[in-house]
């Protein structure tokens, strides 16, 4: 779906439910507030609001539940918590600011497959824009676990201090979810600085906590999967683009399948999906030769009279207007003594002359034959695939004149490959997608709620933490509460310049 029809009907949906709001509130008054009162339900303009307190009995009773052990397990849990909160502040601070007056990251990786930013910057992730549009079920779902566990956090840790939990809320703005946990001021406040802080930085922790749970489950998925799915060993075609060059019109044709497994791209073994990405790279900057007997190269040139120079700059010594041959330069190897057998240029049928090669070469070298490098355009190589099916059983290769972004943008592959062939590899694929958000999430959403920004747990930790610490020295709590203020200040100031130019960076290429 294009990014623009996806915002078009989410607004109209929103309008839609607030013009049947206005209208109920007007028409059908009591019964429809009666709902909304029983419901807990709120309607506002672009935006959702939900709030229950159905949840407060069972939270009393998992923070009162299991003996003193397992209660000071949690506080110690906690604890730990609060310092991991205090350990993030000064990072968030270093990352806001690297990305405000960090440069511009010069030059790019032509094979790259995502937009990213340099290390150590902020990056807004937003579906239709630098991601996938067709995750954003993805997106919304992480989204609402991390807020849910961060508030449940918050929750659990209130539970355990003795404040009572007056209910929660769910919040969604256009599209994105936002979770509450609501508790009492009063007993919140009456608390000592170091409860009121395990409370308050409960939420960092459990998205921490998350997020080395997820990375934990990504990094052991190969040996949890390993019943169905045989891991990096090789990887599997899982989608073929409608437009992609290498997808099969007709069945007499040799192209790649849905359920190929390759298992090397030109001289370069395929063991995974990095090495996928490596491989393709690979094929762009090394200009392989091919290892062609003498006997092949006279019975098979096709070598005009005269060549000449092709309307790109490069050296022609083949008839342009025949596909399926390329012209060949001869590499020699400095090595040998042997004077020359064949000819400097060669025309040579492509796919004959690769299925014919023994070997490849990269410097004259062969054991067997001459080596010939293809003259290509800077932009084309030639990417001959080996494949099997599931059963192991090798299949004819796939040879393919282009760019390599050709097979990048249209070729989607798994490192997952079934070992029977009812499982889909999409199965773990999208297991562990999920769990990659959300482990990029859980971080993102414990790092901004460290800095003290209006709106977020640093906000009130900050808040906290001056009262507690400052009451020797500053007697006043009005100078406090400016002490407070300023800290704040700066950092949403801060927090709010980095997304600006993040925002800008994002839309500058839209923009040219």
């Amino acid at each position: 779906m294009d990014p623009v029809v996806f915002f078009v009907v989410l607004t109209s949906l929103y309008a839609a439910i607030y013009f049947f709001d206005r209208f109920f509130k007007s028409c059908m008054h009591y019964p429809y507030d009666a709902f909304l009162r029983n419901t807990g339900l709120t309607v506002n303009f672009m935006s959702l609001h939900w709030h229950t307190s159905a949840f407060n009995r069972m939270l009393l009773r998992w923070g009162s539940a299991g003996n003193s052990c397992t209660r000071n397990f949690l506080v110690k849990s906690f604890n730990v918590g609060m310092l991991l909160a205090f350990l993030l502040l000064p990072i968030g601070i270093i990352l806001l600011i690297i990305t405000i007056f960090g440069g511009a990251q010069g030059g790019s990786n032509v094979m790259a497959t995502s937009a990213t930013t340099s290390p150590g910057q902020l990056e807004i992730l937003l579906p239709g824009v630098n991601l996938p549009l067709q995750e954003i079920g993805y997106y919304i779902a992480t989204l609402v676990m991390c807020t849910v566990l961060h508030e449940l956090g918050h929750a659990l840790a209130a539970v355990l201090e003795d404040v009572p939990v007056t209910g929660f809320g769910f919040k969604l703005y256009y599209c994105i979810p936002l979770a509450y946990t609501e508790l009492s001021h009063d007993h919140l406040n009456g608390l000592r600085w170091f409860r009121k802080l395990r409370i308050l930085c409960a939420g960092i922790w459990h998205n921490f906590l998350f997020a080395g749970f997820c990375y934990l489950l990504i990094s052991t998925m190969g040996m949890t999967m390993s019943p169905l799915f045989i891991y990096n060993q090789h990887v599997i075609v899982t989608e073929i683009t409608p437009k992609s060059p290498l997808r099969t019109k007709q069945p007499t044709e040799r192209g790649l399948q849905l359920q190929d497994v390759i298992t090397q791209l030109n001289d370069c073994p395929v063991t995974s999906e990095d090495s996928w990405y490596a491989c393709l790279n690979n094929a762009l900057r090394v200009r392989l030769g091919y290892c062609v007997s003498s006997d092949f190269i006279r019975m098979n040139d096709e070598s005009i009279d005269i060549s000449h120079h092709g309307a790109d700059g490069t050296l022609q010594c083949c008839n342009e207007l025949n596909p399926n041959v390329s012209c060949f330069e001869y590499v020699e190897d400095l090595t040998a003594d042997a004077p020359l057998e064949i000819p400097q240029h060669v025309c040579l049928h492509v796919r004959r002359t690769l299925e014919d090669a023994t070997d490849y070469c990269t410097v004259g070298m062969c054991g067997q034959g001459f080596c010939l490098r293809p003259l290509m355009r800077n932009t084309t190589t030639i990417l001959t695939f080996k494949r099997q099916n599931l059963l192991q059983k090798a299949l004819p290769p796939v040879i393919y004149v282009g760019h390599p972004r050709d097979v990048l943008h249209t070729v989607v592959v798994s490192g997952f490959v079934p070992r029977y062939q009812h499982v889909s590899s999409a199965w773990p694929d999208t297991i562990a997608l999920l769990l990659k958000y959300n482990v990029v999430f859980s971080i993102g959403l414990a790092l901004v709620n460290a800095i003290p920004v209006f709106g977020f747990d640093g906000a009130h930790i900050t808040s906290t933490v001056i009262h507690s610490f400052l009451i020797g020295r500053v007697e006043q709590h009005a100078k406090r509460d400016l002490i407070s203020l300023i800290i704040t200040s700066v950092g949403s100031l801060l927090f709010a310049l980095a997304l600006l130019k993040v925002a800008l960076g994002m839309l500058r290429p839209l923009l040219a």
